[in-house]
């Protein structure tokens, strides 16, 4: 097997068209992550400041981002050759083992994803500044049904082991 990786230099000699030099994945990587954390730019949290009469308005918002990416290359011998003897006969292991082709690969996977919500809006005038807060109300909801939910189950539960006993 030493013999097949002293005949193959990785860095220099092409794989099936590629060179690692050609592999773009590294930088469609760093491009993904680029855009990924550009929504966490001042200008994503605070709005462009609106002026109207002697009252300025600046809306804020909440971002949140995340991902994740892998990488993997690997090289080595694809498998014995399929050709198992020559004219001469069998051939030997060693001889099999200097024939073998290279084999090799890269994989690269990832994923992510960026969301925002407004939380407040902060209004500058001359009586000072005042920030007002943004209720979501179907977030309250929501946390109000799960709550009533998970307590109706809870009671049921107890009365169930209460006929038990």
């Amino acid at each position: 097997m030493t013999q097949v990786f002293d005949k193959f230099n990785p860095v220099t000699e092409p794989l099936n068209g590629f060179t690692p030099s050609e592999d773009k994945s590294m930088e469609y990587g760093v491009q993904a992550f680029d855009k990924l954390f550009a929504a966490a730019q001042p200008g994503a949290v605070f709005s462009a400041p609106v002026v109207k009469g002697d009252i300025t308005i600046i809306l804020t918002s909440e971002v949140s981002s995340g991902g994740g990416f892998g990488f993997g290359k690997g090289f080595g011998p694809a498998g014995p050759s399929p050709k198992a003897e020559d004219a001469t006969g069998p051939v030997s292991k060693e001889e099999s083992q200097a024939n073998m082709p290279v084999g090799g690969g890269t994989g690269m996977g990832g994923g992510g994803g960026a969301s925002g919500r407004p939380l407040a809006v902060i209004m500058i005038g001359p009586d000072g500044v005042r920030i007002q807060p943004i209720v979501d109300a179907t977030k309250i909801v929501i946390t109000a049904l799960t709550t009533f939910g998970m307590i109706f189950a809870a009671m049921l539960k107890i009365r169930r082991a209460a006929r038990k006993i």
